[in-house]
């Protein structure tokens, strides 16, 4: 007889479950779902930050910065949906699935990459949700990042269903305000069009730019991977993957691009037409080009806030989880909070140079992790929970690919925070300060696990080997 399930469906439970295994009896939802939370999650003022980069940092004419922001989220949602898709399968979280590859204790190494990066997407969302708060009530930046917080921390602690539940919310009210919101932008192409990038085509700058800013759009999008199953995990295990990656990669693309475009073309209206430009804040432009509606447009900041970090302090919860740390899910989640917050309250007036650096170092740790799992999901075929649940304490073969792909990749890199800054050899000499290193990382690796692995799975099983060879 089935057991009856302790979660199901309820959203107003405080969820039971961490990083074990999802059983028969409490998979529950439909992949629509997907489109939703990924929808939502993206429709931030995180991804118009991207945007708004474009003009603000770049310089970049418009039509080629939309260009470099389609194609950059065109193949990060492809990677998100793929990832997105072993959550079915295995019902695991995404860095316990990792184990995998990576072994029991191997997986130590992307997690705690993870847990940083969540935090630190926890961090950036809090501070933009931060200053909007600020801007709408006058209260001040401290004591908005303080409400935030607590609201954030509270969305996490009650969990997978009240999260999915918030954004499938989040998505209906922040898509019908924007869609709104993108017709008066649209209204002011007068000033927009008066921009004048600084930038173009034949210019020193104009690759660089390109390149830094597709990387950008690349890593927002791209950097919710190591995410995916912990939403996908609760689906029935025989969904097929093709409708876990269609609705993950719609909702993603859709959403990320949209907001992307809307911060370029609000940065356009504000370089064409407002004298001293580069003193008017992130957020505050938004109040800026919505006229009467500039409140409202704050208040769907805050709230797109609340839908990014929603995932931001659930994942950084199970990522930490991972690491063996004998705690409860509410108590990493708490734990997190704690350390995100005190973060948020140092680097509000340094955001911009924080946010660009932070996303570029993203995508060092996160491209070769990826190529790794993918492969051995969709090439290898490796999908039973057993297969987790059997791991070796090191997976050799995905510990040296991942390090030779990191360390090819070195010379590619340009990066820069602060007074800190680092810049390749090849990037310096030949790519004119352009930063590729994540796309050299991504090759590098998929093709020495796929050599080493290819020969594993040979030795141990040569039926299997031969059939992965044909493919």
């Amino acid at each position: 007889m089935p057991k009856s399930p302790s979660y199901g469906n309820r959203t107003m439970k405080i969820e039971p479950y961490g990083i074990e295994h999802i059983p028969d009896e409490e998979r529950h939802g439909t992949p629509r779902r997907l489109f939703t939370l990924w929808f939502a999650s993206n429709v931030t003022v995180g991804s118009y930050a991207v945007g708004y980069l474009a003009v603000s940092l770049f310089s970049l004419p418009l039509d080629y910065a939309l260009i470099a922001l389609l194609a950059a989220n065109l193949v990060a949602g492809l990677l998100l949906g793929l990832a997105s898709s072993m959550g079915p399968s295995f019902g695991y979280p995404q860095m316990i699935i990792t184990r995998l590859s990576f072994g029991r204790k191997g997986a130590y190494l992307p997690a705690s990459l993870q847990w940083i990066s969540s935090i630190g997407w926890f961090t950036v969302n809090a501070v933009l949700g931060s200053f909007a708060l600020n801007d709408l009530t006058g209260i001040g930046y401290i004591p908005s990042a303080a409400i935030l917080l607590t609201a954030m921390v509270l969305i996490g602690l009650y969990g997978h269903n009240f999260i999915h539940q918030f954004e499938k919310l989040m998505a209906v009210v922040l898509g019908i305000f924007f869609v709104i919101a993108t017709g008066i932008i649209l209204s002011h192409m007068g000033q927009i069009n008066a921009y004048v990038p600084a930038s173009h085509p034949g210019s020193a700058d104009f690759l660089p730019g390109m390149v830094l800013l597709a990387g950008a759009a690349l890593s927002y999008l791209m950097s919710w991977g190591p995410y995916a199953s912990d939403y996908s995990r609760y689906l029935n295990s025989g969904t097929p993957v093709r409708r876990s990656f269609i609705n993950t990669f719609l909702g993603g693309v859709m959403a990320s691009f949209w907001f992307e475009a809307i911060g370029a073309l609000v940065a356009a209206y504000v370089y064409g037409s407002v004298p001293l430009a580069s003193g008017v804040s992130i957020t505050h432009s938004i109040y800026l080009v919505l006229g009467f509606l500039g409140g409202a447009g704050l208040v769907a900041v805050v709230l797109g806030t609340l839908s990014a970090n929603a995932l931001n302090i659930y994942t950084s919860a199970l990522s930490s989880l991972v690491l063996d740390i004998k705690a409860k899910r509410w108590m990493a989640v708490v734990a997190g909070g704690i350390v995100g917050g005190f973060i948020t309250m140092q680097v509000g007036g340094t955001f911009v140079s924080f946010y660009e650096g932070f996303l570029l170092l993203l995508d060092y740790w996160v491209t070769p992790w990826l190529a790794i799992i993918l492969l051995d999901f969709f090439v290898f075929g490796r999908r039973s929970p057993s297969d987790v649940e059997s791991a070796p304490r090191f997976g050799v073969n995905a510990l040296l690919s991942y390090f030779v792909g990191l360390l090819a990749s070195v010379p590619f890199i340009s990066w820069g925070y602060s007074t800190l800054e680092f810049q390749g050899v090849i990037s310096s000499s030949y790519l004119g300060g352009a930063d590729i290193s994540y796309y050299v990382a991504l090759v590098v690796t998929s093709l020495l696990y796929f050599i080493l692995q290819r020969r594993s799975l040979m030795r141990r099983h040569p039926a299997e080997g031969k059939a992965v060879r044909s493919t």
